[in-house]
């Protein structure tokens, strides 16, 4: 019976090449590993960044709600300022002007509120 040298050294070769390629596999599996946690941190910063966007966001569709449901009444409040002829502030030559003006101003306005009312920015 013989035995074959050659095999056994082969064999041991082998294990150690196995051993070394086992511990860059791990060093690899390591950095990939410390690559994930990065990113992961990355993500949760990210994440809370996004979540004040929308806070804020909401809290600008507030205020442009708000902004908006202001603005028309005033815009149509300083129309009798105009000195428009049939709309004096203080003659009324016309009776219906200033019930029209005013009911204008309570439409859009409930109009307005509405629609936002509806988008959900109140």
């Amino acid at each position: 019976m013989t035995i074959n040298t050659h095999a056994i050294t082969d064999t041991t070769a082998t294990t150690s090449t196995t051993a070394e390629e086992q511990a860059q596999a791990l060093a690899v599996l390591h950095e990939i590993r410390d690559e994930l946690r990065d990113f992961n941190r990355d993500m949760d910063r990210l994440n809370e960044l996004t979540e004040d966007q929308v806070k804020s966001t909401v809290e600008n569709r507030k205020l442009t709600a708000l902004t908006l449901m202001f603005v028309i009444p005033s815009t149509f409040a300083a129309i009798p300022g105009a000195n428009f002829e049939h709309l004096n502030e203080y003659g009324f030559d016309n009776f219906f002007a200033l019930p029209v003006l005013l009911g204008t101003v309570l439409a859009a306005s409930l109009g307005t509120f509405v629609f936002v009312k509806k988008k959900g920015w109140l």
